[in-house]
């Protein structure tokens, strides 16, 4: 098992960002991160931000790539992945604070609460939820020649730390497509648990988690979060394009698409709350 990385501290969401109190009793969202150390910088490689309807039962999901553009001016090297370690102009401290207040400005949507966790923890995370099936939207060619064809494939820990954690690189595009279908699987997979059976497996991984969740909100979200169908979870790739070298740093960036973006959050993302328009997100949007 993998030591509590130092880069984990307690992180406090800015008030301004959390679902408008008149509606808080209908809706939470939830940040998930997936963070690994990189030269000495704790990144965001993974994001997923979830929207429990605590009226319906349903549940959206939007995975949110680490190598999102949202601009120098917003975070250092301008990717979503770097707020955590180097903060953001409202949240200059970094932390899971700044990550959240860095999407939700992006996409001027809330967040109101975050669960990090060490991105080592992957393999381990997936056995204890008995394999992981990841749904891939196209065909994948990694850089020894596998190909994963277009569709559902097994994963267990092997192919986790293959194909998800960059053992068998493939180019970023492909690389997003990858992890996006991994996460779409565990997600499916975690919060098709009963309840009691997710806190058993959060409890043998808590080495590497960080959340601001307190045990009496967990047991309140429980019953609207855990023992969902894949009926009841509308999972998706914020839209975007992959550009593979860009700007100074040439950085692969993921461009979003915010006509396309705006669409999805607003049906699947902001039950309760206005929708947003595609000329109000921050995120800069690429020619392609």
């Amino acid at each position: 098992m993998s030591a509590r990385k130092p880069y984990w501290s307690g992180s406090e969401i800015p008030g301004e960002i959390t679902t408008p109190s008149q509606v808080s009793g209908s809706a939470r969202n939830i940040l998930v991160a997936a963070l690994t150390e990189t030269d000495g910088a704790a990144l965001a490689e993974m994001a997923v931000l979830i929207n429990v309807d605590l009226e319906s039962g349903d549940i959206g999901a939007m995975y949110i790539p680490g190598e999102t553009l949202v601009g120098e001016y917003a975070v250092r090297y301008g990717r979503l992945s770097g707020a955590f370690n180097w903060g953001t102009e409202k949240v200059p401290e970094g932390g899971a604070a700044a990550l959240a207040e860095c999407v939700s400005t992006a996409f001027m949507i809330p967040v109101d609460n975050y669960l990090a966790f060490d991105m080592d923890l992957l393999p381990e995370l997936t056995e204890r939820l008995g394999g992981v099936r990841a749904t891939l939207e196209q065909d994948v060619t990694l850089d020894d020649g596998t190909i994963l064809e277009k569709g559902d494939h097994i994963f267990g820990a092997d192919e986790v730390r293959r194909f998800v954690m960059l053992q068998g690189e493939p180019d970023p595009a492909a690389q997003i497509i990858l992890r996006s279908g991994f996460m779409e699987g565990l997600v499916r997979a975690a919060l098709g648990m009963p309840s009691r059976e997710a806190v058993s497996v959060a409890k043998g991984i808590k080495h590497g988690l960080d959340t601001d969740i307190s045990l009496r909100d967990h047991w309140k979200l429980s019953k609207s979060v855990f023992g969902k169908s894949s009926s009841h979870i509308k999972y998706f790739l914020l839209p975007g394009i992959c550009f593979p070298d860009y700007g100074s740093s040439r950085l692969a960036v993921w461009s979003v698409r915010r006509t396309e973006a705006a669409a999805l959050i607003n049906e699947r993302l902001r039950a309760h709350t206005e929708h947003v328009l595609a000329e109000d997100m921050s995120v800069p949007e690429i020619s392609a």
